[in-house]
């Protein structure tokens, strides 16, 4: 057993964290927004044992309040994963990077463990902000790994819930950028690769797709049919320059011109380390909208 201190625990990321390392028999520390803290949804048998404590706390209460030990493993999956209307996301990611930076300071840490997005060439406000707080880290001091993933899914998240809820109200979902590639990743396993993560920077990813791929086998598990509008990469980037600050649009990407920019050269790792962290295949798509995703045909 390890003791397991994670921030951003009600998030969607957050809380796949938490129930795989009570699952694994961890001590865990859950850092919560004060208003989410009942959404954790962990079961009452797990073999693990579950602290929540509110976001914002003196990290000093672990090391006194509750004696945790050195050689802790802090997991940062807090922070804007996308663009928000209203949003500053230099201020938000930031702050909360040097939290946790101090955080595994205090607790002398065996590491801190942050999770990004892919970073690509094109280096617009957001990255910037997210290059920014992984150089912070590297330059800390403290052990730390960065685990670079595509996007995740899974219940409750904002890519296939997003085109289910769209489908569940219109056949007519706007088709675009359908070339780009991407390597979606299922949100259990990039939970557990946070938990086995290296020392350095890794990337990881599952099995690529297309984005009109991930279109169409969302549409055939929800026993849909896609209509259209088919548009094109010029009308979507118009689009994003008048509706981008609209919460709708997010709800499927990340709906302004940046992101836009952003989606459109994929998601795409060039080293896959997933099989190599967790010796087995990442969940495949198909499986997940077939088997688990709530907005599947059900017979």
């Amino acid at each position: 057993m390890k003791v397991v201190v994670v921030a951003g625990a009600t998030g969607f990321v957050g809380q796949q964290v938490v129930r795989e390392a009570l699952a694994r028999g961890h001590q865990v520390f859950a850092f919560v927004r004060a208003d989410r803290v009942t959404t954790l949804g962990v079961e009452s048998d797990t073999p693990g044992s579950l602290t929540t404590l509110p976001w914002g706390a003196d990290p000093e209460i672990l090391r006194q309040g509750f004696n945790v030990p050195s050689g802790a493993w802090v997991v940062n999956v807090a922070g804007l994963h996308r663009e928000r209307p209203g949003l500053n996301p230099n201020k938000a990611n930031e702050s909360i990077s040097q939290t946790m930076i101090e955080m595994a300071e205090i607790l002398e840490a065996s590491r801190l463990v942050h999770l990004g997005p892919l970073l690509g060439s094109e280096m617009d406000a957001f990255t910037k902000s997210k290059e920014s707080i992984e150089h912070r880290i590297q330059e800390s001091g403290v052990p730390w790994s960065i685990v670079h993933s595509t996007p995740a899914y899974g219940p409750g998240d904002d890519l296939l819930d997003g085109i289910g809820a769209w489908m569940a109200r219109s056949p007519f979902i706007p088709r675009f950028m359908e070339r780009v590639p991407m390597q979606p990743l299922w949100v259990g396993d990039l939970a557990a690769v946070l938990l086995q993560a290296r020392e350095g920077v890794q990337e990881v990813g599952g099995d690529r797709v297309l984005w009109g791929e991930v279109l169409e086998q969302c549409a055939q598990a929800a026993g849909k049919h896609l209509l259209g509008p088919v548009l094109s990469d010029t009308t979507v980037l118009r689009l994003a320059r008048v509706f981008g600050h609209h919460s709708l649009f997010t709800d499927l990407i990340p709906f302004t011109e940046a992101g836009c920019i952003r989606h459109s050269h994929g998601y795409e790792v060039s080293q896959n380390l997933f099989s190599e962290l967790l010796s087995r295949p990442p969940r495949t798509l198909a499986d997940y909208l077939h088997t688990e995703w709530p907005y599947r045909y059900k017979k």
